[in-house]
């Protein structure tokens, strides 16, 4: 990877977004790794559950498949400031693309399946910290930060229609041509991505005046920015928390539907087709809010959890479907306010270091949140797991919001970085 090259990062101004060649490149192949990620995501848990029987199982792919955020995030966030984004987030589609691919090619070939998912659980993790460090870091330059609350929600707009669209799919797709094939889909989606990587003309980060800082450096100024920043700290905290509980919906939602209740892979898909229109609702929603708040994020958390705890309780399809609607709609406008605030917040030549600093706060418990859902599976139930996630982020949410009761919610002054010692560099 080489350093980025200058030049001017942002959309003309006035530009409408929707008319913004390189945005609409950018979007497209989000959105289209979005319905890759909605493809595998319904398909791998239904192939580890139909290999195996075993919740446990799913629960161990999934804490090896988060355990490089937690090794690798904060590093990758350097390197997003460091390096060229475009390039990074390029390699990493296409080592995905290949990763993914192993797994259908092993069942062509007639090899096990199961160990080639835990063989690529780990690099698979790897790429998708280097991708998201850059990907997260690159959208305030390019569209520029007075349009960034618009740009995330048309973002997730998009990745939205891309989970309307994918878990259907997957679950037309596992039934046709089983979870391998599906996955076979999901490597071509990455591929897609790389592609219109290559078709953006703007440079995805601002030009840099000088060379930057050793990686220690970097690494430490980054730390100490979030821990001088009242706002932004008791945001990465809060969603932190949040964070732990709600890593294991989807293998949760996955064994309470099939299991519990006994529905197919294709209502599994409807399901979570549905909770995808409702975040599309929260996205419209977020666009609309002027400040990004910490009462309103915790706001969308709870709207989310008592849907979740409702979802947890009923027999009735009917009824699934008009609580996970609420569900995605508050757990999108939560999402949204959160990266918005945090980018709004984060000057440009910090922002891949910030980034991923708060994305390793957020998911460095995930290994040890799905393993621990793994057995709570085994040893309960789905509907039980989902009850205790629910009340879980209720309760969380009611403390946290007493406790910022007191902190402004609009952007607070930063003073700049001060100049680090050596012996600060050299610890």
């Amino acid at each position: 990877m080489s350093p980025a090259a200058p030049g001017s990062t942002t959309a003309p101004a006035g530009q409408n977004l929707l008319r913004d060649r390189d945005f609409l490149l950018f979007a497209g192949g989000q959105g289209t790794s979005a319905l890759g990620d909605a493809l595998s995501k319904t398909a791998l848990p239904l192939l580890v559950l139909a290999l195996t029987g075993s919740g446990l199982h799913m629960g161990l792919i999934a804490m090896l498949t988060a355990l490089p955020m937690m090794l690798i995030g904060v590093p990758a966030g350097a390197w997003a400031d460091r390096f060229d984004r475009r390039r990074m987030m390029l390699w990493s589609d296409i080592g995905r693309a290949l990763l993914v691919a192993a797994v259908p090619l092993a069942a062509v070939l007639g090899l096990p399946v199961l160990p080639v998912l835990y063989a690529v659980a780990v690099p698979i993790g790897v790429l998708y910290a280097v991708f998201e460090a850059a990907c997260l870091s690159c959208v305030p330059s390019l569209v520029g930060r007075d349009r960034l609350g618009e740009a995330n929600s048309l973002l997730s707009i998009g990745n939205a229609l891309g989970y309307i669209v994918g878990p259907a799919l997957a679950g037309l797709l596992v039934t046709g041509i089983g979870g391998t094939g599906t996955l076979a889909v999901d490597a071509l989606t990455f591929a897609v991505s790389a592609a219109t990587l290559m078709l953006i003309r703007r440079p995805l980060q601002s030009a840099r005046e000088h060379e930057p800082a050793p990686m220690r450096r970097q690494v430490l100024e980054g730390f100490r920015f979030i821990a001088g920043h009242r706002l932004l700290r008791a945001a990465l905290l809060y969603w932190a928390a949040i964070t732990f509980f709600t890593s294991p919906i989807i293998i949760c939602a996955t064994y309470f539907i099939r299991e519990d209740l006994g529905w197919s892979p294709g209502v599994l898909g409807s399901i979570i087709a549905v909770y995808a229109v409702g975040a599309i609702g929260g996205a419209v929603l977020a666009s609309r809010i002027k400040e990004a708040s910490v009462a309103v994020m915790c706001g969308g958390t709870v709207l989310g959890s008592v849907a979740l705890l409702v979802l947890s309780g009923t027999r009735s399809l009917p009824l699934a479907l008009g609580v996970v609607l609420l569900a995605g709609a508050g757990e999108s406008l939560s999402a949204i306010l959160y990266s918005t605030l945090r980018a709004r917040l984060t000057p440009d030549e910090l922002l891949g270091r910030v980034t991923t600093t708060a994305q390793v706060a957020a998911f460095s418990l995930r290994p040890l949140s799905v393993l621990v859902a793994g057995i709570a599976l085994e040893a309960t139930s789905g509907a039980a797991t989902l009850a205790v996630i629910a009340l879980s982020c209720i309760a969380i949410s009611a403390v946290f919001a007493v406790r910022v009761r007191g902190l402004p919610t609009a952007t607070e002054p930063v003073s700049p970085l001060t100049p680090l010692t050596p012996e600060e560099v050299a610890r």
